[in-house]
């Protein structure tokens, strides 16, 4: 028995250790998940050369490269590596596998110029002794030049209280230094210990106001699950035939909280909204690496064989692949495909007027949608401008680091269309600008909404 238990003692130790050693990175380790992520996504990112060059990437690489001269533990090493993302687009880079957190405190949203933080007319100099330019500093290095500024500026505070804890130590009640920028005067506030909770807004939830002739839409997710599709489409049945009993004017679609998912989730409510057609050219880069003519051969020739039931069909189809088969060492050579597109008006669905509400979370699909409003002249975009450019990668994937398991994500295409909608320095502009991010509209806001909207279409007639 004592010899058992002398076993037992002896493994447990040495599950203990390894697991202690298993937390430590060699340098030879770290260099290697370096260059793996590196040359992943050489080999597969549609577009990643968008604003850096190879050379600068090389660049980037070998410094890294040099850095590691010593163990890390995985937390420090992610940490490390978070940086990175300062130098990809918005759908690629580090994910914070290694920052655990169970919950969320509040501190108080301040806006950011370059490195500086500020609390309405303050400026915040320290967080519990702590200089907050050198946090800030670190922590926007880990977000995507390519957002919308204000959307960096709601990650960062978003983040901010979790790395506080993670990256510094620094736990609430927090002790924040202020200067005031008009007298000079500086003093110091206290913010109490405040949990804030996490819970997750539905994907979509449906309001009405009858009396007002006003409806709300609540879309914020294009996250529908596969098997939720149905429940969706049934939901937004039921409510168009709600709104036309209630006779319904208006209609409020808003997505300033949604961050994307799937555009498939935003055909379904365009199905229940008036359109105009829409023609234009539909552009989808890949990564030339990822692309197999082979297999793409075989596609088409099982296309062929389903599809071809008899000789018009088969002519039609072959004349179809050898057209696409032209088009191959331009496709090999640039990855980049395109296709005209011709979506039909749609003159059944709602009769009233549409607003959809954007901001600066409003991201990928969910500003693909937003988009798709402003191409099929469904309705009015309120707001501020989308977090997500125009232009931008799709289809999410998520790979893993090989020795420290590190997760990062990097998309499989680059879209655009041709003409593009109206934006500005990349970014969707809103038709009416009006302050949505961070604030629970009341129904006076929705009234003023339309009233506004009524102006414009008076100045402004092609927008009704």
């Amino acid at each position: 028995m004592k010899k058992l238990i002398f076993l037992f003692i002896l493994f447990t130790a040495i599950v203990k250790l390894e697991a202690q050693q298993s937390d430590t990175l060699t340098a030879a380790q770290m260099r290697e998940d370096i260059n793996y992520y590196f040359d992943f996504l050489k080999n597969n990112h549609p577009n990643l050369y968008l604003k850096y060059s190879p050379a600068q990437y090389d660049s980037l690489q070998q410094a890294l490269l040099k850095q590691c001269t010593s163990s890390l533990s995985r937390k420090d090493f992610n940490r490390q590596l978070l940086l990175l993302n300062q130098y990809t687009d918005g759908h690629t880079g580090i994910t914070w596998t290694e920052i655990k957190h169970s919950s969320f405190f509040y501190f108080p949203y301040f806006t950011l110029r370059n490195d500086s933080c500020f609390l309405g007319n303050e400026l915040i100099q320290t967080v519990n002794n702590r200089n907050i330019k050198e946090i800030i500093s670190e922590i926007k290095k880990g977000y995507s030049w390519e957002n919308h500024p204000l959307s960096n500026e709601a990650r960062i505070n978003k983040a901010f209280p979790i790395l506080l804890s993670f990256y510094y130590q620094i736990d609430p009640p927090y002790f924040i230094q202020l200067k005031n920028r008009k007298t000079g005067e500086i003093h110091v506030n206290t913010i109490p210990i405040k949990k804030v909770a996490s819970n997750k807004d539905p994907i979509f939830q449906f309001k009405f106001y009858p009396e007002e002739s006003i409806a709300l839409l609540f879309y914020n997710a294009c996250l529908i699950p596969g098997n939720s599709e149905d429940f969706f489409e049934k939901a937004l049945k039921k409510a168009c035939f709600q709104m036309k009993e209630q006779k319904i004017q208006y209609l409020f679609i808003d997505v300033r909280v949604n961050g994307g998912g799937n555009s498939r989730a935003n055909e379904l409510i365009f199905k229940h909204l008036k359109s105009k057609k829409y023609k234009g050219t539909y552009y989808c880069k890949v990564n030339p690496h990822t692309i197999s003519i082979k297999e793409a051969k075989k596609t088409n020739q099982e296309y062929l064989k389903k599809n071809g039931t008899n000789f018009w069909k088969r002519y039609k189809i072959k004349k179809r692949i050898k057209r696409l088969e032209r088009k191959i060492p331009y496709y090999c050579s640039t990855g980049i495909d395109s296709l005209s597109e011709i979506i039909p008006a749609n003159k059944k669905g709602f009769e009233g007027k549409v607003f959809v509400i954007q901001s600066r979370m409003t991201y990928s699909a969910a500003a693909d949608f937003c988009t798709s409003v402003k191409q099929r002249n469904i309705g009015l975009l309120i707001g501020e401008e989308c977090g997500s450019p125009v232009r931008y990668p799709g289809n999410l994937q998520k790979g893993t680091l090989p020795h420290s398991k590190i997760g990062f994500v990097y998309p499989e295409i680059y879209l655009w269309y041709n003409p593009e909608v109206p934006s500005k320095n990349g970014f969707l502009q809103p038709d009416i600008r009006y302050d949505v991010f961070g604030k629970t509209l009341k129904i006076e806001d929705y009234k003023k909404i339309i009233r506004l909207s009524n102006t414009l279409e008076k100045h402004n007639p092609e927008l009704d």
